[in-house]
């Protein structure tokens, strides 16, 4: 048995029957029809059925028919439905769009449609594209489109309360700032704006959430995170080679153009991720950029968007769940600092103070202050911008200002993150990629560019929704007074606590490549991390020797295979959470930028080899793998490793030994960076080493003997050896 019934609604009007609310869209001819139907006979053709809405009861659904045509030309349109209605013998359907037919036409004679007004309000775009509920009870929406001089906004869910707008002074955006009720449903939310030419309207999906279980988790001191480039690493979509809306941008032999490599060419290859020991991932940015040399993704046309070069929004989220399957988290890549310069927002801002000046008018990034006015004699082989006047309580603003509202560059548009709405707007945004995705937390770009406060108030943010949820923050110094500044677990001179859940240690970088690759001293190691207790956490600093902004460690002047181990060896056994670059663990060539960013070999068609197989390897690439993999497998075997505490032993130019302790183990590390071998004699007498009679070879090959008070090692040229301590 069919039943069906016909509810017509017209602008001045309210629905014939209140369980089923209509709406009608005048300026733009549209007409709801509204059907109840059994829900195992529906009398409505699929092809004419716009979205369906669940009801109450079990024994019906509604199906809501929007018609995008004049009352004149809905006649001619019914006849075509009704020609599949008595097809699939639903007369009662097909009798009532018959006379809703008659009377429009009766109602409306037909005459000839009048072109819609220039100044006619009119929506092309809204942000965020869509949201939850019970997630946050405010919401900003950015509502993209021409003539939006608002002088009303309404919605149609009573949960709903529209608090209020603001338009830019040309029209092309309307904010509106929404108070969802704790009581909302799921549903779509439909808005009506008003304007002095005219009214238009726009749809906001509102959907329940996500069981929160195995998403959102941060980052621990177990973790080992693994940089991806995804241009770089895997095409596994050859249609997107390049995508229809960018032709020409595909060109593997510019090392400037896009490769191919997508978030497909990712899933594909988690199982080898896995294989290594790797258990979450970092991905440079995937939002839209605009540039045919913004592979790299640090130039954002659009912050709601996945590139297409690397896929679809769906492609993302299949391969946050399939690494979530897989014991892998995804961190997202964040920069609230600036966006690209072919973003449409640089030549038609939203508000006037948008940005940080203006494409014709504006600072770039680079301080005035150089390393002579704090006396730093710096001899590093890779500069950094001097952060210390961020540092310094006694600095001027105008010490300050061309780091926190420079244009990065000069180039990249500044974001203006001490206004509160574009805060909001990063906010959120933060928040969407979090809910649509389900990934685990930000690795935040370009920290010291950006104030302070905006931080604080950007963590908070996350974390009154995502207390799990971690930041881990860029800050390219090499001293660990200026890194921790930015860390958050305290406030410092300015009473600002950011929030950050960490950062990179830049500094303990710069020592190791200073000790392996420049000459300098062993003990500079023990120098860093002498200055740990200037972190709230140290544990949970991001160890690293190489990422996608520096020459590959193993292409630099002084660097080995040999070299290459000290350095996985001493990263992976070190406190803090070790971070690899990918095709470091094969010892991959590059240089400066965008050398070091080469294409994984195997990951693209037509490569000779496929180094993701250990049958695609040579030799040495195999020997390397082998060692990373052997050192990554230690580490998860002994938990000490990734979260025992850290006594250094012993240090001096050549040589350092340092003790990872546990309740339950202990665990020796032995690292010479002499070219010849050596012997020497370890204190022990009051330290947790003490008493150690018995030790278990875990790697490496030193040999060593208890003696009173002391450990007598010898140690081989350029080696790391682990000792288990019984």
């Amino acid at each position: 048995m069919i039943i069906a019934k016909f509810f017509a609604c017209h602008t001045s009007e309210k629905c014939a029957h209140n369980s089923f609310p209509c709406r009608t869209y005048k300026n733009k001819g549209l007409i709801t029809l509204v059907f109840a139907t059994h829900p195992k006979k529906s009398s409505v053709p699929s092809e004419t059925v716009n979205r369906v809405s669940p009801v109450p009861s079990q024994s019906f659904r509604r199906l809501h028919l929007r018609i995008l045509l004049a009352p004149c030309s809905f006649f001619l349109y019914a006849s075509s439905v009704m020609r599949i209605l008595l097809v699939r013998r639903n007369f009662q359907v097909a009798l009532s769009v018959l006379l809703l037919a008659a009377s429009l036409g009766l109602a409306s004679p037909c005459r000839a449609q009048e072109p819609p007004s220039p100044y006619a309000p009119l929506v092309t775009k809204i942000e965020p594209p869509n949201w939850w509920i019970h997630l946050t009870p405010d919401l900003m929406l950015l509502v993209y489109g021409h003539n939006l001089q608002a002088t009303d906004v309404g919605c149609n869910l009573p949960q709903v309360i529209v608090e209020h707008t603001q338009s830019s002074g040309h029209g092309d955006y309307l904010f509106i700032w929404l108070k969802i009720g704790d009581d909302t449903l799921s549903g779509t939310l439909v808005c009506r704006i008003a304007t002095p030419r005219g009214k238009t309207s726009f749809e906001l999906p509102l959907a329940p959430r996500q069981p929160i279980a195995g998403r959102y988790q941060g980052l621990s001191s177990s973790d080992v995170l693994y940089l991806i480039m995804p241009d770089r690493f895997a095409d596994g979509d050859l249609s997107n080679d390049p995508p229809a809306s960018a032709p020409g941008t595909y060109d593997r032999s510019n090392p400037r153009a896009y490769h191919g490599g997508d978030l497909r060419g990712v899933r594909d290859h988690l199982s080898y991720l896995k294989d290594l020991g790797v258990t979450a991932l970092w991905l440079t940015p995937i939002v839209k950029n605009g540039s045919a040399q913004d592979y790299h993704g640090y130039g954002a046309v659009d912050l709601y968007a996945v590139d297409p070069h690397l896929g679809s929004l769906a492609d993302y989220q299949d391969l946050v769940s399939a690494a979530h399957k897989d014991g892998i988290k995804i961190f997202f890549d964040a920069v609230p600092n600036h966006v690209g310069p072919l973003n449409p927002w640089v030549q038609n801002p939203p508000l006037p103070d948008w940005f940080h000046g203006t494409p014709q008018k504006h600072l770039d990034s680079f301080s005035p202050v150089k390393p002579s006015f704090y006396g730093i004699e710096s001899h590093e082989p890779i500069g950094n911008d001097p952060f210390e006047a961020l540092a310094d309580p006694h600095a001027p603003e105008s010490l300050r200002r061309n780091l926190t509202d420079g244009w990065f560059f000069g180039i990249l548009p500044d974001l203006n993150t001490e206004n509160p709405v574009v805060q909001q707007y990063l906010l959120q945004n933060s928040i969407w990629w979090i809910e649509s995705s389900g990934l685990d937390g930000f690795r935040v770009d370009t920290v010291p560019y950006v104030s302070r406060k905006f931080w604080s108030g950007w963590t908070s943010g996350l974390h009154r929704v995502y207390p799990d949820l971690s930041t881990f923050g860029e800050v390219f110094h090499p001293n660990p007074e200026i890194t921790s500044f930015f860390v958050g677990g305290k406030k410092d001179w300015d009473g600002v606590d950011t929030g950050l859940s960490t950062v990179f240690d830049y500094p303990l970088f710069f020592a190791l490549r200073d000790v392996l690759l420049y000459g300098g001293p062993a003990g500079r190691i023990a120098g860093i991390l002498r200055q740990d207790g200037l972190y709230p956490h140290p544990e949970n600093l991001v160890d690293f020797f190489g990422n996608h902004d520096v020459p590959r460690f193993s292409s630099v002047s002084g660097s080995s295979a040999q070299k290459l181990d000290l350095a996985y060896g001493l990263v992976l056994t070190l406190r803090g959470i070790p971070q690899l670059y990918y095709g470091d663990e094969i010892g991959m060539p590059g240089g400066a930028d965008p050398d070091n960013r080469r294409d994984f070999p195997g990951g693209f068609p037509g490569d000779p080899k496929d180094a993701f197989l250990e049958s695609g390897r040579t030799q040495q690439q195999q020997d390397i793998f082998a060692t990373v993999r052997a050192l990554l497998h230690l580490r998860r075997e002994h938990p000490a490793l990734s979260s025992g505490r850290l006594w250094s032993l012993f240090s001096d130019d050549q040589s350092y030994v340092f003790l990872r302790q546990t309740d339950e183990e202990k665990i020796l590390v032995i690292f010479n960076d002499s070219k010849s071998s050596r012997s020497f004699d370890v204190p022990v007498e009051y330290t947790p080493a003490s008493g150690a009679q018995d030790f278990t070879l875990l790697y490496g090959s030193a040999r060593m003997e208890a003696e009173t008070g002391s450990l007598k090692i010898n140690a081989p040229a350029e080696s790391l050896t682990i000792y288990s301590l019984n």
